[in-house]
C-alpha cells in the first residue's frame, strides 16, 4: 500500500511540473519509482488531491524581495 501511495504522490508532483527528489538505495524501490511514467492521474483524482491541505517545510521567505521576481510568498508558490 505504501508503494502505491508514494507512486500517486510522485505522479502528482510530476503532473504539477515539479521535480520530485527520491532517496532510495533499494533497487526494487528505484524500479517502482520509475513506474510513475506509465500512467496519469484522472482529473477526478487530481481535484481530490488539490483539496488536501498542504504544509510546506520551507516557506521560501529568502526568495521574496521587493526587488526580485517574487514580491510575496503567494507569487513564489503560484
Amino acid at each position: 500500500m505504501v508503494s502505491v501511495q508514494l507512486q500517486v504522490a510522485l505522479r502528482w508532483i510530476i503532473e504539477e511540473g515539479a521535480t520530485p527528489i527520491v532517496k532510495s538505495f533499494n533497487s526494487e524501490r528505484m524500479k517502482q519509482n520509475l513506474q510513475i511514467f506509465d500512467w496519469e492521474l484522472s482529473e477526478s483524482d487530481s481535484e481530490k488531491i488539490k483539496e488536501i491541505a498542504q504544509h510546506r517545510g520551507f516557506k521560501g521567505e529568502r526568495f521574496v524581495s521587493e526587488f526580485g521576481p517574487f514580491k510575496t510568498l503567494q507569487d513564489l508558490w503560484e
